[in-house]
Order: structure tokens, then sequence, then C-alpha cells
């Protein structure tokens, strides 16, 4: 991270003072962040800014690390299928578990004709 400063650089027309940001190179000469002239007000809220901007880089980097491993633990949740016991579900029960398979079941058949058709579904 660039250590940032004020520069004094003297006032305006109303003798108010006046800076510009800017950091140190090794060899001691400053290097300007910004060719604006600004109020110290307006000097601290840019170097305040910056600042905030390279933690706010930082941490981005960090939370998708963290987002990375989240989503290998759910996709190996997702290889394990639980088993459901589709034998002891109702009409109704077995219409909504096919649903979120993208199967939809005729109600209008029997039971046993529908168990069949989602066990044919779950051998393929």
């Amino acid at each position: 991270m660039t250590d940032l400063e004020m520069i004094s650089i003297g006032s305006n027309l109303d003798g108010d003072p006046v800076y510009q940001v800017g950091s140190r190179n090794s060899d001691g000469k400053m290097m300007l962040a910004s060719n604006t002239i600004m109020t110290e007000a307006e000097a601290k809220a840019m170097i305040a800014s910056k600042a905030s901007a390279e933690v706010i880089e930082e941490a981005e980097v960090i939370e998708e690390a963290e987002v990375i491993e989240e989503a290998e633990v759910v996709e190996e949740a997702e290889v394990v299928e639980e088993a459901v016991d589709v034998d002891s579900m109702s009409k109704v029960q077995l219409e909504a578990y096919m649903r979120e398979h993208g199967i939809e079941l005729d109600r209008r058949k029997k039971k046993k004709d529908l168990l069949t058709q989602i066990k044919a579904f779950f051998k393929e």
C-alpha cells in the first residue's frame, strides 16, 4: 500500500491553504497522485478513499477465496444423493418430489404406476 500524504502548495485567492496529494519515492521525491488543487478536507478525503479502496481490494480477494471453498463443498454435497423412500410417500408428495427433478406426474394414475415411472426415471 502506497502511503499518501498531503502536500501544502500555498493558498488560494481567499487566503485559505490548498494542498495536493502524493507519495514519496525511494529517493525522497514527491509523486503526485492527482494534479487537483484541494482544500485540507478534500485532500484528507482523497487519502482516506484511496486507503479504503486498497483495503477493499484486499478484502475482495479474501472473500473470493472463501466463496470458492464454499462452492467446492456444495458441489461435493450435491453429488451425494439422499436415499428417498418414495414408496412411503403420498401421490401429492410424489408429484412435488418429481417436480424438483423436472418431471410432472399425472396424479390421476394409480400410485403403483407413478412409482414405476419414478423408478424408471432414476435408473436412467
